[in-house]
């Protein structure tokens, strides 16, 4: 049981000892402060003895009484912000910790604070948004990754578009945010866009590469980071992203294709049904109930490109086949898809999954052909 402040340590404070007294008397004032057996006239001579320490000019004792503080949700407001304007080895422990900042003293904070209290508050386990908002917009690149990785963060809306804006061709700050399951779907899309737009006209104009070239690698590293969002998207925002990437001619054959080979028919389904102007009801029966031809007149109506027919009916055969199994083994399909595609095309090398679907959207140019009418009997619809 730790011992109550005594007079005694209050005479010993103010005879000026060592530092290392002092910090003792510290830690002990502090880890005392929120007892429920201390007397109103204890608890007021506990608070009067904090305001004179934390003032004291040892930083040992500053640091002891901010390390003391930083997780007591009763500590006096007054104390711990004058410990967090200190230097940064004293004010660190409750930026990172202290429950009783409020989001307006960390905004304060952030703006006129140094790269590591910006650092220290980033990593806090809850960021309120006008916090992060505060972060993205004024903070230190350091502090930006520590938010980005902070997954008690909250990145809504407005701090992640100013995300964009900042730092419009740094992966390191952009790919994380991607990978967030709290930032909105069409924004993720909209950041993969601008990053691997940045990626092109550095292709071009650090290497030398012809535009085409470069364009192409841009849209295999759009589409990598798309099917890797996509993966973690509700059926809501992926509507809402087929419809944005079909907006901004992105829905192209080589990501449906990607996408499809990893187990997202949803997204096969949902790409269709915005492609052929068709239900998605009804794209799911044309797809899945028909047989090749159904599909085939889908596919069709859609523009996929010709080259790629080959490994959308390897894709849904694979599909269908694992579907058919008591339990959709993902690890099983994939390995079928991908052979399924070595053997349909001469042309393809081994690989990983990704370098393979690199090399079809290398093959189909990644473009759309041009739609053809759906032409289906009224016994498929």
């Amino acid at each position: 049981m730790r011992r109550k402040l005594s007079i005694q340590d209050v005479q010993r404070l103010m005879a000026h000892p060592s530092g290392t007294a002092r910090a003792e008397v510290a830690e002990k004032v502090a880890q005392q402060f929120e007892s429920v057996d201390l007397s109103p006239r204890e608890r007021e001579l506990a608070r009067e003895v904090l305001g004179y320490l934390v003032h004291d000019v040892a930083i040992t004792v500053r640091e002891a009484l901010s390390d003391s503080l930083k997780d007591m949700p009763g500590a006096p407001r007054g104390i711990v912000l004058e410990l967090a304007r200190d230097l940064d080895e004293v004010a660190i422990p409750v930026l990172r910790n202290s429950p009783v900042l409020t989001d307006e003293d960390l905004v304060g904070l952030v703006t006129y604070g140094s790269p590591a209290k910006q650092c220290a508050i980033a990593s806090r386990p809850s960021v309120n948004s006008a916090v992060s908002e505060a972060i993205v917009s004024q903070g230190d690149r350091t502090a930006v990754l520590t938010l980005v990785a902070n997954e008690g963060a909250i990145i809504d809306e407005a701090a992640a578009g100013m995300l964009a804006e900042r730092y419009p061709d740094d992966r390191e700050v952009v790919e994380p945010v991607v990978a967030r399951s709290d930032v909105p779907a069409l924004l993720i899309e909209k950041l993969i866009s601008q990053v691997s737009e940045n990626l092109r006209d550095y292709l071009v104009n650090t290497h030398s590469l012809d535009t085409r070239t470069a364009g192409m690698l841009e849209a295999q590293a759009r589409e990598r980071s798309t099917a890797e969002a996509v993966t973690r998207m509700s059926d809501i925002d992926l509507r809402k992203l087929v419809d944005q990437l079909a907006a901004n001619q992105r829905l192209t054959g080589s990501l449906i294709l990607r996408l499809g080979c990893q187990g997202e028919m949803r997204f096969v389904e949902a790409s269709m049904a915005r492609l052929t102007d068709v239900p998605e009801v009804r794209i799911w029966r044309l797809i899945h109930d028909v047989g090749a031809l159904g599909f085939r007149a889908v596919y069709a109506r859609a523009g996929m490109p010709e080259a790629l027919y080959p490994a959308f009916r390897v894709m849904l055969d694979a599909f269908h086949r694992e579907k058919a199994a008591s339990v959709f083994d993902q690890e099983q399909y994939r390995a079928t898809v991908v052979k399924g595609l070595l053997s349909s095309y001469d042309t393809l090398q081994g690989g990983d999954f990704d370098a393979l679907m690199d090399q079809l959207g290398r093959l189909s140019g990644t473009g759309l052909n041009v739609a053809e009418p759906l032409n289906v009997s009224a016994g498929a619809a």
